[in-house]
């Protein structure tokens, strides 16, 4: 039986359930085209009553029949379920986008944001467990699934490997959804070989279901930190969803446990794969879970300076925008370090702060500094973000803007270490080795 899975590129024919007692099962085409998750459904003509799905598509139209918009559907329900000779499949954040269609048949298209494989009721639209694999995750904490015992004679020659693939004990990360760490892995017999495969899930868990969108916070807040730690953009390699009511069953209908199920998505970073492993300014082990916890509770207090760091995902991350984003973030830092530990000090006569005041203060807020030359990287500063924000100030050579970007970047990352548990001497080490501490120099 072939598997059920979306292949970018192969249609999967089958039946629509919408949850709607009164409609008639309709036959429909799902497809991945690589960019979306498409449902492509039948209609019968142009604006005809008796269309089960055509009034999803006919916004504008006048019924006669229904002239309040009150009696039917006139957009396609959140979740819809697919049947077909693979398996069934829940489609999760529908939405009606482009039709065709003349005055005898017609086609309406649905793009849904998630696709459960294997989902067999409707209500996946909360959900009370949620699995990302990050392979940065594997990178930075190390955690592994494999143990691998060799044997040697007496002239050092291997005589025999024994690999072991067990879970390694879930490891607690935060309070908040239970979030929390294990270790995954899963093997492959090609012909003539044994693969085996390793990495790292984070999972959150709640007694009650609650919306993808509060448990992918918990994990885009962890990709976020693994991603600062390297200045890298990281992402995911896949997903898993679980309910408790949709359980493993046996061929009586008996419950035989939960299972997670896997899920296909455009809605979520993906990973992209790398040529050797990122280096982390920050250790994990320095980090843990204690560091993921503050983490979390630093990007609520200081959002207005995480937030920025978007840049590290935008499509020029060392574009000129970056360079104010950077500004931004360090101005937000500077205020709210005053106000939350200074008491204000550094602020004006109107209670504000002051770009090159600010900076002072992250600075003394740091038990290190990234580079030895903190003045001169506040005027450098000072000239970049005014330069790119107001038309009436010079801006610097585009090399000075772009290693000014690098050090703001360096003083933000150092902050946050820092704030996370990572020790001074710790972060000095590591960024012999870090790329921005790399000094961008003109080619000659």
């Amino acid at each position: 039986m072939p598997e059920n899975e979306l292949t970018s590129g192969e249609p999967r024919l089958g039946w629509l359930v919408d949850g709607d007692p009164g409609t008639e099962s309709g036959a429909v085409m799902l497809q991945d085209t690589g960019n979306t998750i498409d449902l492509t459904v039948p209609l019968r003509g142009m604006f005809d009553e008796n269309d089960p799905y055509g009034r999803w598509w006919s916004s504008g139209v006048h019924f006669g029949d229904d002239p309040d918009r009150i009696k039917h559907s006139y957009k396609p329900p959140r979740v819809l379920l697919l049947e077909d000779a693979r398996g069934s499949v829940v489609l999760v954040g529908c939405r009606s986008t482009g039709s065709t269609s003349n005055f005898d048949v017609g086609l309406g298209h649905i793009v849904a944001n998630y696709a459960v494989l294997g989902g067999s009721h409707l209500r996946y639209e909360k959900v009370d467990g949620l699995r990302t694999e990050i392979p940065a995750m594997a990178a930075w904490t190390r955690l592994s699934s494999i143990k691998i015992k060799i044997e040697s004679n007496e002239k050092n020659r291997i005589q025999s490997v024994q690999m072991t693939l067990a879970n390694a004990e879930p490891i607690a990360l935060a309070r908040p959804m239970n979030l929390m760490m294990r270790s995954s892995w899963r093997t492959e017999r090609p012909s003539g070989g044994f693969l085996a495969y390793e990495g790292v899930e984070l999972e959150t868990s709640v007694d009650r279901a609650r919306p993808w969108e509060e448990h992918l916070q918990i994990h885009g807040a962890v990709l976020d930190l693994v991603s600062v730690a390297a200045w890298k953009s990281f992402g995911i390699s896949s997903t898993k969803v679980r309910r408790i009511d949709d359980p493993h069953r046996n061929l009586a209908g008996g419950d035989m446990g939960e299972r997670w199920l896997a899920v296909a998505t455009y809605r979520l970073p993906k990973h992209d794969g790398w040529t050797k492993d990122p280096h982390f300014l920050f250790p994990y082990g320095e980090v843990a879970n204690r560091g993921v916890s503050r983490w979390l509770r630093l990007r609520k207090k200081y959002g207005r300076v995480v937030g920025p760091l978007n840049i590290l995902r935008s499509d020029d991350p060392w574009g000129h925008p970056s360079v104010v984003q950077s500004g931004i973030a360090l101005e937000a830092l500077g205020y709210l370090i005053d106000v939350e530990k200074n008491n204000g000090a550094s602020l004006n006569s109107r209670k504000q702060m002051n770009f090159k005041p600010g900076l002072r203060v992250i600075l003394a807020d740091m038990q290190v500094s990234p580079f030895a030359d903190t003045e001169g990287w506040i005027e450098r500063a000072d000239a970049a973000y005014m330069g790119a924000k107001h038309p009436d100030r010079p801006e610097p050579d585009s090399l000075t803007m772009l290693n000014t970007l690098r050090e703001n970047l360096l003083v933000l990352c150092f902050w946050i270490g820092l704030q996370l548990g990572v020790k001074p001497k710790s972060l000095v080490d590591a960024l012999r080795m870090d790329a921005l501490a790399q000094e961008f120099i003109l080619a000659g």
